[in-house]
């Protein structure tokens, strides 16, 4: 069974790598008192309306978002008034579980916090079966259950893979790293570590594997809901992985959930299985002009979906070749996309190609059957990524 540090592997590193959120004391105080102005300002509100505007400020506003979520973080790091009770007390988790079953909606954040700062961080949206996850400076990725798609800030397709919920997952069995899962009878029957007045706490040790890192896993669920609101799992270097999710009613229309379609590819050629190499020439990426691929080593995994290993060298339009992207070859599944990059054919820096011009490559390759035995079509996409990106 995973369990949440495997939310990370399960999520995958495309949405996870390179998320920065500055959490310095400056930020912390500025987030904590535009969520308490927030809640100053429900107060001017008509009881009866107070919980619908309280909703919707919170809803429509980015800030008060991160405010809110923040509030959520401090509450519970501050601790509850932990009062106890017989009727609640002995909830099992296996309720929590299936509550969660009943969820069509579900909005969450996900922060990993390192030292002082929150290194990474993503949000996603769950509505009907599909999913659309914000992350790595603006990438979007749309999973509807069959596929998932990333797209970077551009509009390019860098990642194309089966969906999150292949299998039958769920949408919180993937983000809890398989913790809100039925399969597991012995965890089912567990009851709440901490009792508070709207929460129940519910505490798991990590698998053995990841008890060398991972200290302790923490979750908390709404005392009246059992749903849960919030993933914590405790280094033990004092990091800690922190999901939060809420239940409001979605205001994304449907066309939020729906991708955007995927440009054409870059240039793409028919490739022979183990045979020659094959020059495939590149148009619409300004400062590449060819590609040269090669398709060898066949083999299946469990899922007995053909991968291969593709050697790729770009041309730049100067002439000059790139490194062998990696300096043998990349593993590629059959159907399926992933961003890679590579540089000059020697040295460490992107711009110790032989004019001393920076060129990070950033390039997707596809490989797509035919209708001819051991013969494949490879797409290419590519782009120059600029310095300062």
């Amino acid at each position: 069974m995973r369990y949440p540090r495997n939310i990370e592997r399960s999520i995958k590193k495309p949405y996870l790598e390179n998320i920065e959120v500055s959490a310095d004391a400056e930020m912390d105080e500025r987030i904590l008192c535009d969520a308490l102005a927030a809640m100053e300002e429900s107060k001017k509100v008509s009881p009866a309306l107070a919980g619908p505007n309280i909703r919707r400020t919170i809803m429509k506003s980015p800030i008060i978002k991160l405010a809110a979520a923040a509030l959520i973080i401090t509450a519970v790091l501050l601790g509850a008034k932990f009062v106890g009770g017989p009727d609640v007390a002995n909830v099992a988790w296996g309720d929590v579980i299936r509550q969660t079953a009943q969820v069509d909606y579900v909005h969450c954040y996900y922060f990993k916090n390192r030292g002082n700062d929150f290194i990474k961080h993503f949000e996603a949206w769950y509505d009907q079966d599909k999913l659309v996850l914000r992350g790595v400076k603006a990438s979007m990725t749309y999973d509807d259950g069959q596929t998932q798609q990333t797209f970077d800030e551009q509009g390019r397709r860098t990642v194309k893979k089966p969906s999150f919920f292949a299998g039958g997952l769920t949408f919180f069995e993937v983000f809890s790293g398989g913790l809100l899962s039925d399969k597991n009878e012995q965890l089912n029957q567990q009851t709440p570590t901490d009792v508070g007045n709207d929460f129940l706490i519910y505490q798991f040790d990590p698998s053995t594997d990841e008890s060398d890192f991972i200290e302790s896993i923490f979750i908390t669920v709404g005392k009246n809901s059992l749903l849960p609101v919030q993933v914590k799992v405790y280094h033990k270097d004092g990091d800690y992985d922190l999901i939060i999710f809420d239940y409001e009613a979605p205001e994304k229309p449907p066309e939020f959930f729906e991708p955007p379609m995927a440009a054409s590819a870059n240039g793409q050629s028919e490739v022979v299985l183990d045979g020659e190499k094959v020059v495939i020439d590149i148009e619409g990426s300004p400062g590449l002009k060819q590609a040269i691929v090669r398709l060898h080593n066949k083999s299946y995994d469990s899922d007995d979906v053909p991968t291969f290993s593709l050697e790729v060298v770009f041309i730049v339009e100067e002439g000059f070749r790139s490194m062998v992207y990696p300096p043998n070859f990349i593993r590629v599944k059959l159907n399926e996309a992933m961003q890679c990059g590579v540089g000059p054919p020697t040295g460490d820096s992107f711009d110790d190609w032989p004019d001393g011009k920076y060129r990070n490559i950033r390039f997707s390759p596809l490989v797509k059957s035919t209708d001819r035995e051991d013969t494949y079509i490879v797409e290419i996409r590519c782009w120059l990524r600029p310095k300062d990106d």
